[in-house]
């Protein structure tokens, strides 16, 4: 990873050295300053990736998410066939890559034709300093039926900074009295712990990690999908378990 670090940061020289020379080349500084800032984006995910710890997992092992009420984070119709979680993290460059990329498609194909329901749990990593407020912050907002607004103004922003997590839910119309109090009750750091916990034992080791699963007497049963995946990696899943189903008398 930290040779293909330095190739990323050669890359920029060159592009920096060789439009300089070749300006006639028709290179605008406009279209130049987008590549450099496009390499940057490339470095600090790179830089993201290199900090969280490697772990072997079967993405392909059934695991079990336990059932609970949904109702304020989950996009879609309850009895959707298919259930996707997705276990985030609000300052993680790979999440806002997800939903700024392939999160669109996966509403439009699955989400709003009642295939599947889209379940949103919290992962804030620990070298993420901002990643926990924006959590409690979601947490809050959909405690005033505000989740969504909030949870899409927050990976809208370029980039999370201390005071946008509270600018985001009062433009989304919260309560701030009432919020502050959800912000400042343990039971909402809890709530949190829970899904970090739950993410541990599932053996969701990152951002974005998702469960493509169906409702079973267990809870909901299904595998994994690792990383700012293309929609075809969840169509794939989510196809194959939808035949599956129908096959079943």
């Amino acid at each position: 990873m930290k040779s293909l670090s330095l190739v990323v940061m050669m890359s920029a020289f060159c592009v920096v050295g060789c439009a300089a020379q070749t300006g006639v080349a028709g290179l605008s500084a406009s279209q130049g300053n987008e590549i450099i800032a496009n390499l940057r984006d490339i470095k600090q995910l790179l830089s993201e990736q290199q900090k969280i710890p490697e772990k072997a997992v079967d993405l392909d092992r059934t695991v079990v998410v336990k059932a609970q009420d949904f109702a304020d984070i989950s996009l879609g119709v309850p009895n959707a066939p298919v259930t996707v979680f997705e276990f985030t993290d609000y300052q993680c460059p790979f999440c806002k890559k997800f939903h700024d990329e392939t999160f669109p498609a996966l509403k439009a194909q699955y989400i709003d034709t009642g295939k599947v329901r889209y379940v949103i749990r919290d992962l804030p990593l620990n070298f993420h300093d901002e990643a926990m407020p924006a959590a409690l912050a979601t947490r809050c907002a959909a405690a005033q039926g505000k989740f969504w607004p909030v949870f899409s103004g927050l990976f809208m922003a370029p980039s999370i900074s201390k005071d946008l997590s509270r600018t985001v839910a009062l433009q989304a119309g919260v309560n701030l009295a009432i919020f502050d109090i959800c912000l400042a009750n343990p039971a909402t750091m809890k709530m949190i712990e829970a899904d970090i916990a739950e993410a541990e034992q599932l053996g969701v080791n990152g951002t974005p990690g998702f469960i493509i699963a169906e409702r079973n007497e267990a809870g909901f049963s299904g595998t994994q999908v690792s990383g700012a995946q293309p929609i075809g990696a969840f169509t794939t899943k989510i196809d194959a378990l939808l035949a599956e189903q129908a096959k079943r008398p």
